[in-house]
């Protein structure tokens, strides 16, 4: 590992390849992916087996890192950069990084709309173009900032999204191509006929558009019923203190647990046995293709991006978007029927497997980078 910036500085162990004019086609194309952070365990896409799936497709990939919490510490293809996650310094770091010509690649690929910023200004300077993963319909509703003289796909993660863009935003469709990103998660070993109390959760709320209301009531629906049910909510960061207040705030707060997702990380899959996603507006699904992947049996809104992963009655149960007593009794459906919740439970994680499976999503990326490396500069400025 590559650390730019402060005492930390050291020099990268292992060679980086790049490929410049003149270069055979044997030579391995050098992609710098830039990330918020690496892929962690508890999250399906741990980024080290990306890159190995790479460097397998003639790549030479290379990770440009802001956060260095995950894995990878020693991995020689990555540079962690901890300006790029302070935003007082982002701009000093950007600019350490462009005067670097060594670090110059062929091709840049943003993984997120957190690092975005940093490959419209590293593309601009160092004049190579770049792909950017939209993985999130808040950040494209929000407005995608580009170079257009230097990018060459929006690399969507699933097809509603991609619709979304096209269809919605007025995003061209021949700039958007669609790359599920992996999921490498083993189902977690579950006792027969599950715990003594059930645990129903929700993960990762942004809260304008959660849901949360709408699970916490359902929640007390399901009290009210009889069963002898626990919530568990994990939120992220600071979000998990504001979920904390409203939870100690509902009237079933002894029943109702609040956790930060990053520190539990794979601790909250391990003891579900009903996973809800009760969002209010399109989301692209990644905790919910978690939650399948791990044979967890699910209950979420119908809304773009979920519906899309669910196959209704057989790999999970749909319900309308703020209907706590559709959800509530889809809840009781599951936890009353485990042989049924189960059987759909195993349809969702082949589902999931087969939807994101990593050596199509490494094919993919693999053929953007050539594609991007071999096209031509466009004429446009940034927009």
């Amino acid at each position: 590992m590559l650390i730019i910036g402060g005492d930390q500085e050291n020099k990268p162990r292992g060679e980086r390849r790049t490929v410049t004019d003149g270069d055979d086609a044997s030579t391995p194309l050098d992609v710098a992916i830039l990330a918020g952070r690496l892929g962690l365990d508890d999250d399906g896409r741990p980024l080290g087996p990306l890159l190995d799936r790479l460097e397998r497709r003639g790549i030479a990939p290379r990770i440009v890192l802001a956060d260095p919490r995950g894995e990878g510490g020693a991995d020689p293809r990555v540079t962690v950069v901890p300006a790029l996650a302070r935003p007082w310094l982002r701009p000093w770091a950007v600019r350490r990084l462009a005067g670097r010509a060594s670090l110059r690649p062929a091709v840049l690929h943003a993984l997120g709309p957190e690092v975005a910023d940093v490959a419209l200004a590293l593309a601009e300077t160092w004049r190579v173009p770049y792909l950017q993963t939209v993985d999130d319909f808040r950040a494209a509703e929000e407005g995608l900032r580009i170079s257009r003289r230097w990018l060459r796909a929006l690399v969507a993660s699933g097809a509603e999204l991609r619709d979304f863009m096209v269809g919605d935003l007025g995003v061209p469709s021949n700039l958007v191509a669609v790359v599920p990103p992996a999921m490498t998660v083993d189902p977690l070993p579950r006792p027969p006929g599950g715990a003594a109390t059930a645990v129903v959760g929700v993960a990762d709320p942004p809260l304008a558009e959660t849901g949360f209301a709408t699970f916490l009531e359902a929640a007390g629906s399901v009290l009210a019923r009889g069963r002898d049910v626990e919530f568990l909510i994990a939120a992220r960061g600071g979000d998990s203190m504001t979920v904390h207040r409203r939870a100690q705030s509902s009237s079933i707060q002894e029943r109702v647990t609040v956790v930060d997702l990053v520190r539990v990380g794979v601790g909250f899959w391990s003891v579900l046995d009903v996973y809800c996603q009760p969002t209010l507006a399109a989301d692209a699904g990644r905790s919910l293709a978690l939650a399948m992947a791990r044979g967890i049996p699910c209950v979420v809104s119908d809304v773009p991006g979920l519906r899309g992963l669910i196959q209704p009655g057989r790999s999970g149960l749909v319900v309308p978007p703020g209907d706590a007593a559709a959800l509530a009794d889809d809840v009781i459906r599951l936890l009353d029927d485990r042989e049924a919740a189960a059987a759909m439970a195993e349809t969702a994680r082949d589902d999931v497997r087969s939807r994101f499976d990593p050596d199509v999503e490494a094919d993919r990326l693999a053929a953007l980078y050539r594609e991007a490396a071999n096209s031509e500069a466009g004429t446009s400025s940034t927009s």
